[in-house]
């Protein structure tokens, strides 16, 4: 067994949360590099840091009218990039009743003034409507398919027969990928995920610190690690290319079990034109469940005309 990381676990760092001078609806929250691409942290981080700050203030709050563990969706919109450091975390409930919780939640940097200028100034960054209910008490209307209509007319790769490990630098170029192992189906061109074909992309991820993805929050996180359909199309994109998540959604459908080591994330783009494409993610686990949806909106920028650097 590999040995245990000394850095927290995702659930470690988003769940550290502390009142901001005493106030329960805000919550102040320190980033660490390890969530960060090159140059900002990871919108996946950010999504899931925003529904445990909701989720706790939930638990802690008069005007909710039943128990809500479980995130059911998710809408984040992305103002500005974030660096590592504190941030401030706002939440307001929506709407509450027997069945689900709304929440809006702010996420805001501080912007320090120069000394003698004034007070810091709180700058929004990110935000996110989330809706929490109890995945054990929804009932109504179920309309089954089989296994094979949900797998479609592909069945999951196998990992020791379809896959092999990626071993591209972009993997290991950013703490946040560097987190993760990463098995994908490899074409005879050398390009990952593309056994579909298209802009259809499948790669195999889970923790390098053996930690199970055993919450909807680590679904949260790679909902945001696809393998992205258009840089797979071109050997080096990275090194041309920038990518920056205008914003994203995540519906989650099933808890992971407790012992989840791995999860297939499923990526497609329907059209990626004049510098913007979606994304449309799949996250299932090995028997073919899927457990979350997610919708990306992302925007290209060409590094030969900036010198922004680019993100995976």
């Amino acid at each position: 067994m590999a040995p245990r990381s000394l850095t927290p676990s995702l659930l470690e760092a988003t769940s550290a949360l502390s009142p901001e001078n005493g106030s329960p609806d805000r919550l102040i929250a320190r980033i660490s590099r390890d969530w960060c691409t090159q140059h900002s942290v990871l919108g996946g981080y950010l999504t899931t840091l925003m529904l445990s700050a909701a989720r706790r203030f939930i638990n802690s709050n008069t005007d909710a009218v039943a128990e809500y563990p479980d995130p059911i969706h998710v809408f984040i919109q992305f103002l500005h990039k974030v660096p590592p450091g504190q941030v401030s975390v706002s939440c307001k409930i929506l709407r509450a009743t027997a069945r689900l919780c709304v929440v809006k939640v702010d996420l805001e940097l501080s912007r320090q003034p120069e000394p003698g200028y004034g007070e810091a100034q709180q700058s929004p960054a990110c935000i996110a409507i989330a809706t929490f209910a109890n995945l054990d008490n929804e009932k109504g209307l179920t309309q089954d398919s089989t296994q094979s209509e949900q797998l479609g007319a592909h069945p999951l790769p196998s990992r020791e027969t379809d896959c092999v490990t990626i071993d591209d630098p972009v993997v290991d170029a950013t703490p946040v990928t560097r987190k993760l192992h990463w098995v994908a189906p490899r074409s005879a061109d050398g390009l990952w995920g593309h056994r579909l074909g298209g802009h259809q992309r499948e790669v195999w991820l889970s923790f390098r610190d053996e930690t199970p993805i055993s919450d909807l929050l680590h679904l949260a996180l790679l909902a945001d690690m696809p393998l992205q359909p258009p840089a797979t199309h071109t050997a080096g994109f990275y090194s041309r290319y920038a990518l920056s998540t205008l914003c994203l959604s995540v519906e989650f459908k099933k808890r992971p079990g407790p012992s989840t080591k791995w999860v297939l994330v499923r990526s497609n783009s329907h059209k990626v034109v004049d510098g913007r494409y979606d994304v449309n993610v799949q996250i299932l686990n090995e028997e073919g469940e899927i457990l979350a949806l997610s919708n990306h909106v992302v925007y290209i920028s060409d590094l030969r005309k900036n010198s922004k650097r680019a993100k995976m």
